[in-house]
């Protein structure tokens, strides 16, 4: 969701209206869930998604009578299981309701501040604020500075905090006709992938594609060419692979896909030390075994080997370079979706 709000900066800073549309409520198999955003412009182009199909063309229509009048905003609620939709080639079923929002240059120092707290990893919430006869308001919230830009009944607030500091969902909260919808805004997750081989090559590409920063290191130049990894943040030549991976938070992930084992198991040796939300290492089970005896005997515990995905990825049978990529791929999608195993 990150690109979506760096959308909505760069054509507010152009002073061009535009309709910030977001999926508020969803039901049964709808195409996307609650969270869902995507900017209208005033030439009906777009940027993001709420579903593709009736729904987005919905929305476009919607959004041009919102710019070419006084409104503000509009509900839109979306049968799937509707006959209309269901001649559309929408047999998913379930339902959504789409807020749209006008958006001007008034709301642009909003939305660049949005910006600011990712940079600054203040894992930002967006929290838009509904109730009848009124306009939505859109706020936001963090750990540290609490909400801001809307006023809410103290145990509102007080359960939108508690909610907001544990999950990486969307969720509502609704008391006395007045709801709450909680988007929180995930920084974008870094992959540090250490080693430059084939299943790196593949696994930056499939993780570039699912919204991973992607940083690759490796002590062979001839691997670690930026030209190699054209979607990579930066491209690492090591000298060695001591202390290559320093302070790690819960935002950067770590896949270990070295040439050999001594080089996995100092680098799984490293990874253990920092706060990485995500350590995976590549190799058979045997290989794992070898390397977790090795830590048991220096100090590690088994409550830090239990922190490792080994061997890493989903099950699904993966032999190829780009079918390894794409299983593990999957599995710090659902790690980062917080879906448990």
């Amino acid at each position: 969701m990150n690109d979506i709000f760096q959308s909505v900066v760069d054509v507010l800073r152009t002073e061009e209206d535009a309709v910030f549309c977001g999926i508020v409520e969803s039901s049964g198999s709808a195409p996307r869930t609650s969270g869902a955003r995507m900017l209208v412009l005033s030439n009906g182009s777009i940027h993001g998604s709420v579903g593709g199909g009736p729904v987005e063309g919905a929305c476009q229509a919607k959004a041009a009578k919102l710019l070419q009048g006084t409104k503000t905003h509009h509900f839109l609620s979306f049968d799937l299981n509707s006959v209309t939709a269901a001649d559309a080639g929408m047999v998913c079923g379930g339902a959504v309701k789409v807020l749209l929002q006008r958006v001007s240059a008034k709301h642009l120092p909003f939305f660049e501040n949005i910006g600011r707290l990712q940079r600054e990893r203040e894992r930002p919430v967006l929290v838009t604020v509904m109730q009848p006869e009124h306009d939505p308001v859109l706020a936001v919230w963090t750990a540290r500075d609490g909400l801001a830009g809307a006023a809410l009944p103290e145990t509102l607030a007080a359960e939108l905090a508690r909610k907001a500091a544990k999950t990486r969902q969307s969720f509502s909260l609704e008391k006395d006709g007045l709801r709450v919808f909680a988007e929180p805004i995930v920084a974008p997750t870094a992959l540090h992938l250490v080693g430059a081989g084939h299943v790196a090559l593949a696994t930056a590409k499939v993780a570039a594609f699912a919204g991973f920063e992607v940083v690759v290191m490796d002590d062979r130049s001839e691997f670690a060419d930026p030209g190699r990894y054209p979607e990579a943040r930066e491209v690492r030549v090591l000298e060695n692979f001591d202390a290559c991976l320093g302070d790690l938070g819960a935002d950067d992930y770590v896949v270990i896909v070295t040439r050999g084992h001594l080089h996995d198991r100092d680098v799984l040796a490293q990874a253990l030390k920092t706060g990485a939300g995500y350590i995976g290492m590549i190799g058979s089970r045997s290989k794992r075994d070898a390397v977790y005896r090795s830590l048991l005997e220096s100090d590690y515990t088994q409550a830090d080997l239990d922190r490792v995905f080994c061997p890493i990825g989903l099950t699904i049978g993966a032999d190829t370079p780009e079918e390894i990529a794409v299983s593990i791929v999957g599995e710090m999608i659902r790690v980062r979706a917080g879906v448990p195993a």
